[in-house]
């Protein structure tokens, strides 16, 4: 079945879009940009697709011709963060972070959000700090928030911080286990490493690792004792590592201890 209105071609694209599947997605909506000019829910779409291909440049400038339209300013405002930041230009970024924080996002926990992890993952931690801070004060119980806000002060070396709010987030949400793991990093570069395995051990080991809280846990308790155990370890170690520890496990293990730098950021 064809489609036939602007709102089924935004309904696809965005459905590519969540699916990781960019490259089509903005072929879809364009492919309806061109069908039905002007559209600005389309626009906003295909803005925001060419933000994920890196695009910025042709995203900021579909976001500058919107800013003054009803749609979806916090979204507009988000994107257009996004593609400053991704042309460094830090200022308009910041500027217009600040419009939608004052505007259409005073009280808008998941654009605060967003606008906090924009700025985290241009490294810009001390600029996403404020947005963190203030989804924390709108949604308290949005562990989200707290583990935004813990990454933030680890990375700008605020380690009691960092403990407490990465706590809360993992109290909030005891099954993100994203969360557990990056506490239990904190823990065992603070030198507090009983406590850090026992956060790292709650982990299952099925779910996604990474590498950092991985070595951490492995330097610290070693190998499984436990045969079934051991051999999801072992699965679970070549896919995060790259490779089969082999025979010699013990050695490599040994290794890594060894090499273990106690003060990287997770």
């Amino acid at each position: 079945m064809s489609i036939q209105s602007s709102g089924e071609y935004q309904d696809r694209g965005l459905e590519l879009l969540l699916a990781d599947n960019a490259a089509a997605a903005l072929a879809v909506f364009e492919e309806g940009a061109r069908k039905f000019p002007g559209d600005a829910e389309l626009d906003l779409g295909r803005a925001l697709t060419l933000n994920r291909l890196g695009e910025f440049v042709r995203a900021s400038e579909i976001l500058e011709g919107l800013r003054g339209t009803p749609t979806q300013i916090e979204d507009v405002l988000t994107g257009l963060v996004e593609a400053y930041l991704g042309r460094g230009m830090i200022m308009r970024a910041k500027a217009a972070a600040q419009d939608a924080a004052d505007g259409p996002a005073k009280h808008d926990a998941e654009t605060l959000c967003r606008l906090g992890r924009a700025f985290y993952m241009k490294k810009r931690y001390r600029d996403a700090v404020p947005f963190y801070e203030r989804t924390a004060e709108l949604a308290p119980q949005w562990g989200e928030a707290w583990f935004g806000l813990g990454a933030c002060q680890w990375a700008l070396a605020h380690p009691a911080g960092a403990e407490a709010a990465l706590r809360r987030a993992v109290e909030l949400e005891p099954t993100d286990w994203q969360a557990r793991q990056f506490l239990g990093c904190v823990l065992h570069d603070l030198g507090r490493k009983k406590d850090a395995r026992e956060m790292l051990e709650a982990v299952p080991l099925n779910v996604s690792w990474q590498k950092p809280a991985l070595e951490r846990m492995v330097a610290m308790a070693w190998w499984p004792e436990d045969a079934g155990k051991r051999r999801q370890m072992e699965s679970l170690w070549k896919r995060v590592m790259g490779g089969a520890p082999g025979c010699g496990t013990l050695d490599v293990l040994e290794e890594v201890s060894r090499k273990m730098e106690f003060k990287p950021s997770p």
